[in-house]
């Protein structure tokens, strides 16, 4: 059996000493994908997979590449799919050297801080359900109006995504899960502020207005 851990966003939570413990039970793993390009806000593309044991890379995982010359080192082109590549380790270093360990903590600490005020706002709106409780800085949500059915609820959670995109310049995308349209909000931006968030969900109450308070049943 091999045991493999996509951290490719949460993987990140190491650098965070109130939260890595999310991550308990990592070291087991056999190999790791990593993606720095996500929660360590390193530019596309970084990304890495990484081996407890580097040796089974050469004895399982080699395809030999007879037309190339044998070398002392190992010829990165025979053990990944990857053959020539660009110097992406160059800017996950520089990060590290420009924004430092304290930094990478202070920035995701800050993401659960935010979380926990988007949770809140969700919470407080009957017309809005939560997916799950978040555990990293994602949560997702959605428009919840028993008046509609399955399939105008999921309409108006894609006219909500629209509407956020055009009029308010906020992203979120739009996921399927459980059979159902939700709002995926990432709080990844260093930026961001409660009193964004706050006027996020104000202008989701305008929508609320607009466009659900029209249904005779919700009047």
């Amino acid at each position: 059996m091999w045991f493999h851990v996509d951290a490719a966003y949460g993987g990140a939570l190491v650098f965070s000493k109130k939260h890595k413990t999310l991550l308990s039970g990592i070291e087991k793993a056999d190999s790791i994908t990593f993606n720095p390009q996500k929660w360590m806000y390193v530019a596309k593309t970084c990304a890495m997979v990484l081996f407890k044991n580097h040796h089974l890379l050469e004895t399982d995982f080699r395809i030999s590449a007879p037309y190339m010359n044998e070398t002392d080192f190992t010829n990165l082109g025979e053990i990944s799919v990857q053959g020539t590549r660009h110097a992406d380790i160059l800017k996950l270093y520089l990060s590290l050297q420009h924004i430092g360990l304290k930094g990478y903590e202070d920035l995701i600490n800050r993401g659960f801080t935010l979380i926990e005020e988007f949770t809140r706002q969700v919470k407080k709106r009957s017309y809005l359900e939560l997916s799950d409780e978040p555990d990293t800085n994602i949560c997702c949500f959605r428009l919840l109006l028993n008046e509609y059915d399955q399939k105008h609820q999921d309409q108006l959670n894609l006219k909500l995504q629209q509407y956020l995109l055009k009029d308010q310049h906020v992203f979120l995308s739009l996921p399927t899960y459980r059979g159902k349209r939700w709002l995926r909000a990432v709080l990844l931006n260093p930026f961001i502020s409660p009193s964004t968030i706050q006027q996020i969900f104000k202008q989701i109450d305008d929508f609320y207005s607009e466009h659900c308070m029209e249904h005779p049943l919700l009047k």
